[in-house]
């Protein structure tokens, strides 16, 4: 099966790769945790940041990285209001970027992640294991303290229009 963001659906949802797959972080950033499902994408690496707690998702080069994957998860059902601030919460070094991904039901879907375009800074493997035992607690707290600051901004009404 086969979904594409020009569906609707697609539009609504977010592939996520790093500190976005922690449930406490879309909690403290949304205020819920949106549905969410294990997700595939191919020819693409996930790496550290330099100086970042955070990870980073490239595409793969050459023919070495033919079978690069990186596994995440498929966040659907989102408001606008929430996907706006998913969009403010990323740094200016992400780049909105519609990539495919492969569902753990078998489904591909065409949906929106954000890649990372500045390679000067990769710093090898990202692991989430190590986020969530090492930096998690703290990235919690600024998250609840940016969903603090963008909540009067001009966002999106929380309600979707009818």
């Amino acid at each position: 099966a086969r979904r594409s963001a020009s569906t609707g659906l697609g539009s609504m949802s977010r592939f996520v790769y790093g500190s976005l797959m922690a449930p406490e972080v879309l909690q403290a950033l949304l205020g819920r945790v949106p549905d969410r499902t294990e997700a595939t994408v191919r020819g693409y690496r996930r790496f550290a940041i330099k100086d970042r707690v955070y990870p980073a998702l490239v595409r793969s080069r050459g023919d070495a990285d033919g079978d690069a994957r990186v596994r995440g998860e498929l966040i659907r059902g989102m408001s606008r209001r929430e996907l706006a601030v998913l969009d403010w919460f990323e740094d200016e070094a992400y780049v909105p970027t519609d990539v495919e991904v492969e569902t753990g039901e078998g489904e591909t879907e065409t949906v929106t992640c954000y890649l990372w375009d500045d390679e000067t800074l990769l710093d090898g493997e990202w692991r989430f294991d190590f986020f969530r035992e090492s930096h998690l607690e703290a990235y919690v707290e600024m998250c609840e303290a940016f969903r603090e600051d963008v909540r009067d901004n001009d966002l999106p009404p929380e309600e979707e229009e009818k």
